[in-house]
C-alpha cells in the first residue's frame, strides 16, 4: 500500500514537472520597442495613450510570426528614445534611418520596412519671387524647422548650418512646427511627406489651418529617399540576451509581410 502510494506520489511529482517544464518552453518574452509619439501617421501617441500609426500596426502584425516573444511598444520623445538606446537602457527603436555615422551605437538595423521621402515645406512667401530649384543653395540665410534628434536632411544641408548659412530651431514634432511655419516664425521644414500632410489635414479638421491661411504652406523639394528600420541598441551588454534571435525572426516575419502585400495594405488604410 505505502509502495503504491509512493509510485502514484512519484508519477505526480513527475507529470507536474513535466507540465512546469513546457510551460516554460513555452513561455513568451516581452520586448519593449520605443516608437517617436508625435510622427503621425507612422507613430504616435494616441488620444488614450497608447500607441498608434502605421509601423505599430505593421509591428502587431509582425507579432504572431515571433516564436516566444510579445512585443510591448512605448510611445516617447524621439529624442529621449535616442537617448535611451544611445545609454544601452533600451532595446531597439522604430523608426530610425540608417545613420551608422552620426548613430554608431545602433546596430544592427531590421530589414527596411518602408521607403520614406523627405520633403521641404516652406512659407508662401519664400517663393514669392519665384522658385529656388537649386538644394540647399537657395535656401541660404532661411530659418528651418526642426524635431529634435531628426537627422534626415542631407550632407549639403548640414554644412549649411555648421556654416551658419541656414539656421536651425528645434519644436517638439509636427504640429509644433507647422504652426511656427504658419506665422512665419520659421521659413521652411523638413519631414517625411505624408506624415506632414495628416498632420495638415488634421489642423484642418481641427480649425487651425482654415480658409484665412489656406495655401500658405506650399511643398518644396525632395531632399531624400530614406529606409526605415528597426534600430537596436549597441550598448545593452548582456541586458537582453534574446536580441540577436529576435533581430532574426523579426527580420523574417517583415520579410513575410513584404512578399504577402499587408505592409502595403497597412500603408492604404491610413493615406488613402
Amino acid at each position: 500500500m505505502i509502495e503504491c502510494l509512493k509510485r502514484r506520489l512519484s508519477g505526480l511529482l513527475t507529470l507536474t514537472l513535466l507540465l512546469a517544464l513546457t510551460a516554460a518552453s513555452h513561455a513568451e518574452t516581452r520586448v519593449t520597442l520605443l516608437i517617436d509619439e508625435a510622427y503621425p501617421p507612422f507613430t504616435y501617441r494616441s488620444s488614450e495613450g497608447q500607441a498608434a500609426g502605421i509601423y505599430v500596426e505593421i509591428l502587431r502584425a509582425a507579432e504572431p510570426l515571433l516564436r516566444g516573444y510579445r512585443l510591448e511598444i512605448e510611445p516617447m520623445p524621439w529624442l529621449r528614445a535616442m537617448t535611451e538606446i544611445e545609454a544601452g537602457r533600451a532595446l531597439a527603436v522604430v523608426p530610425p534611418y540608417y545613420r551608422p555615422q552620426q548613430r554608431p551605437w545602433i546596430k544592427p538595423y531590421s530589414r527596411p520596412i518602408l521607403q520614406e521621402r523627405v520633403v521641404v515645406f516652406c512659407h508662401r512667401e519664400v517663393f514669392a519671387e519665384g522658385p529656388r530649384p537649386r538644394w540647399p543653395r537657395d535656401y541660404h540665410g532661411l530659418r528651418f524647422g526642426n524635431n529634435p534628434g531628426y537627422l534626415s536632411a542631407d550632407q549639403p544641408f548640414w554644412r549649411a548650418v555648421r556654416r551658419g548659412q541656414i539656421r536651425i530651431e528645434d519644436a517638439p514634432g509636427n504640429r509644433a512646427n507647422l504652426q511656427k511655419l504658419l506665422h512665419r516664425r520659421i521659413d521652411c521644414y523638413f519631414n517625411e511627406r505624408l506624415s506632414v500632410l495628416a498632420e495638415l489635414a488634421q489642423m484642418r479638421r481641427d480649425g487651425l489651418y482654415g480658409t484665412t491661411n489656406a495655401g500658405a504652406i506650399v511643398e518644396g523639394p525632395t531632399i531624400s529617399m530614406e529606409n526605415s528600420h528597426v534600430g537596436f541598441s549597441d550598448r545593452t551588454g548582456e541586458r537582453f540576451p534574446f536580441k540577436q534571435d529576435f533581430a532574426r525572426q523579426l527580420d523574417a516575419a517583415l520579410q513575410r509581410l513584404h512578399r504577402s502585400g499587408e505592409i502595403e495594405r497597412i500603408v492604404r488604410r491610413h493615406t488613402q
